[in-house]
This record gives C-alpha cells, sequence and structure tokens, in this order.
C-alpha cells in the first residue's frame, strides 16, 4: 500500500488546491493520503469526497504547531481521524490569527522596502484559511524579486533574528496533544529532525504526548530515523511516513510520493484511529446519559 500521510494545499500554505493533489495522487497510484493542511481541518469534507471519487482511501488530518516549554521550542503534531473538527478547529483558530497578524506585520515592514500592497497580500492568500510567509514570498515572486518562492532570497529576509520575524504564541504541547485525543485524534510527532533538540523526543515520550512519531520525512537524516526507530520499539509506538509536500513552494524538491508511510505503521496508525475514535463516541455517549439524568 502506497501512503503519503503529510501534503499540504493552498488552504494552507501549499501551492496545490485540493482537487489538483487528489488527481495528482491517483496519477501516481497512491492508496492512502492525508491532507495536513497547517491548523486547518477544512479539507476533511472536500478530501473525503474526492477519495470516494477517485478510489483513494484518505486519513482525516491536520497539523498542529504548539510550544514545548521545557524544551524550549515549538514543534509540529500531525493530528489523523479526529471526530470533533468543529470544536477542534475553533482552537485551532485562535493559532491561525496569531500567524496572520505576525505576518501581515512582517509584510509592513518589508512593504518599506519593496513596491508592494495590501491587496497582493490578500488576493495570492485568498484560498488559505490563514496567511503565510509563503504568500509574502509569493507575492516578491510575482514581482520578479526571486525566481524560487523559497529560497535565497527567504533566507536573507526570514533568518532567525531577522528584523522581519515576529513573535507567535502558540498552545502548549500538552494542551494541544490532549486537545487532539479528546477529539477522536491520533498524535504523531511530526519531523523530529527539525527540531535540532535530539532530547525532544524522550522528553515527549516521557510525558506521552504522542501516539506515534514521523520517520520518513525529507528533514529526518539516518541518524534520526535510527533513533525513531529504537524509541518507538522501546515505547511500543507506530511509525508514518509523508513527504511534507508543499509543490512549488519547497527549498529541496520532493514529488508527491517521494516518502511514504511503512506498511505496518499505516496498519497501526488506522487501528489508533479506530481505538480512539470509538473512546471518542464512548465517551460522548456516557456524558450524553449523563445529561439526560439530570433532566
Amino acid at each position: 500500500m502506497k501512503a503519503d500521510l503529510h501534503c499540504h494545499t493552498v488552504l494552507s500554505d501549499g501551492a496545490m488546491d485540493i482537487d489538483q493533489l487528489f488527481q495528482y495522487a491517483k496519477r501516481i497510484h497512491l492508496d492512502y493520503i492525508a491532507v495536513t493542511d497547517h491548523e486547518s481541518t477544512h479539507s476533511i469534507p472536500a478530501a473525503k469526497v474526492l477519495g470516494e471519487e477517485l478510489g483513494i482511501h484518505t486519513i482525516p488530518a491536520a497539523e498542529i504547531t504548539a510550544h514545548h516549554k521545557d524544551a524550549d521550542c515549538n514543534v509540529h503534531l500531525l493530528c489523523y481521524g479526529p471526530i470533533d473538527t468543529k470544536r477542534l478547529q475553533h482552537h485551532l483558530n485562535k493559532t491561525i490569527e496569531t500567524r496572520r497578524n505576525s505576518v501581515i506585520r512582517s509584510y509592513q515592514l518589508l512593504m518599506e522596502k519593496y513596491p508592494i500592497t495590501m491587496e497582493q497580500l490578500y488576493e495570492v492568500s485568498r484560498q488559505s484559511t490563514g496567511i503565510y510567509k509563503t504568500h509574502i514570498m509569493q507575492v516578491l515572486a510575482l514581482m520578479g524579486y526571486t525566481g524560487k518562492p523559497i529560497g535565497e532570497l527567504h533566507d536573507e529576509l526570514f533568518y532567525s533574528g531577522s528584523p522581519y520575524q515576529f513573535p507567535r504564541h502558540y498552545m502548549d504541547v500538552k494542551m494541544a496533544s490532549d486537545l487532539i485525543r479528546s477529539c477522536g485524534g491520533v498524535v504523531v510527532l511530526a519531523h523530529p529532525g527539525e527540531y535540532n533538540n535530539p532530547m525532544l523526543m524522550e522528553m515527549m515520550l516521557e510525558e506521552q504526548l504522542v501516539d506515534g512519531i514521523e520517520l520518513n520525512h525529507p528533514r529526518n537524516n539516518e541518524k534520526t530515523m535510527e533513533h525513531i526507530r529504537t524509541l518507538c520499539k522501546e515505547h511500543d509506538l507506530f511509525i508514518t511516513g509523508g513527504t511534507d509536500f508543499h509543490g512549488l513552494y519547497t527549498k529541496t524538491p520532493y514529488p508527491l510520493g517521494s516518502f511514504l508511510c511503512p506498511q505496518e505503521g499505516l496498519e497501526r496508525l488506522l487501528d489508533a484511529i479506530q481505538t480512539s475514535n470509538a473512546s471518542y463516541y464512548k465517551k460522548k455517549k456516557r456524558n450524553t446519559i449523563k445529561n439526560l439524568d439530570k433532566k
């Protein structure tokens, strides 16, 4: 089974709309796909319909940014199989707004350097549920200041400590993990090789914050992957995989399907989703009965 469980669309910071993505997935014979737009569950209904039409299994998903206080870094959690997407999205909207305000501040400062307008930013981000640095770079590329949206100019503008970077506040990682599980979802730590903190995985496993870890990913090197395998075996967690596909909005190009979820990992993820979903419905039924008893 070919499963790419990490990809993005125009609903966040990807280049393709969901119809294009699914047609692409069909052409490369993917069996499973998960659209993991940042802080957005809005792709889930369309993904379900397109998957049924094209014969591709879809896993409802989103990628959520959270802050780990002890590790002093932001981490990305992949949420798979949530049931209560309305409640989940209500909380994620706060992060979308935080990011939006931060990016707009960056853009307004860049307007002093480049002859760009707010209308251009709003136009390129009109299909997205938020506004991302990707959209800033899209405007600059359209204006001819760079031929590659995520390249040298991006690095020049948005390096660590850059005056064009503004702070963002994300929900605590435990709060995010609890939220995902309470909505019937499963928690997977995304691309641990990106965080430059080898102890982060141990800390999160010790706190029981994740159910699995993303193994196959462009930014996981062999050393990180071996570490992931060892930890998942020790803690009986499953491993997943995905390309983190953004289309042309990426520094190093990787086509959809370049990084896949291992078969055993896919099976265990599906089982975990089923268990988490069942627990959600059981709790919901129990709460309904309690409310009826009160009446």
